[in-house]
């Protein structure tokens, strides 16, 4: 009897050690789409997700891009307006609306252009407010004109995916 108990407990054992050693990467599991080439960002590497494509708000060829990527550690939103000429000065809003009536403001880090792009690096609370808000309206400033976008509930569920995906991604480091 005690045989049998001692077998029983050394098969646990190892059965347990086995499951231990089989830890998958929760990446792995997930299809997430990001991808991160040799290419360098102000001389670091990055990775971003596939970029969300919205049109202007009663424009017919005006098109913007949200694209989220991260640099170390850090999670970025960089929004661009295909448009020419469009300046955007440092720490001019982008504003989120969110269908739960929430107005939320993130600045942008970028510096001065007129390219129309906007970098805003996402802290913790961004993050948090994005994953767990729908966006209804996103409005953005620059200096001649205001423009106004409207995401689908698919493009939200894409951010709030590829936000999962960015956090558990590793930038890897340059071979």
């Amino acid at each position: 009897m005690n045989v049998l108990k001692i077998l029983l407990l050394v098969g646990l054992f190892s059965l347990s050690n086995s499951i231990k050693a089989q830890k998958v990467n929760q990446i792995d599991t997930l299809s997430c789409p990001i991808t991160q080439n040799d290419l360098l960002l102000s001389g670091k590497l990055f990775a971003s997700a596939t970029p969300i494509l919205l049109r202007v708000y009663n424009e017919d060829y005006e098109y913007a891009v949200f694209q989220l990527g991260k640099r170390k550690r850090s999670i970025y939103l960089y929004f661009k307006i295909f448009t020419d000429n469009v300046c955007v000065k440092k720490e001019q809003p982008l504003e989120l609306y969110f269908k739960n009536g929430d107005r939320y403001l993130l600045k942008n880090s970028f510096q001065v252009n007129c390219d129309g792009t906007a970098a805003l690096e996402l802290r913790r609370k961004d993050i948090k407010k994005l994953m767990s808000n729908s966006i209804n309206t996103i409005k953005f400033f620059t200096l001649k004109k205001d423009y106004e976008f409207s995401p689908t509930e698919v493009d939200n569920q894409n951010i709030r995916f590829y936000l999962h995906c960015l956090k558990l991604y590793k930038v890897r480091k340059k071979k």
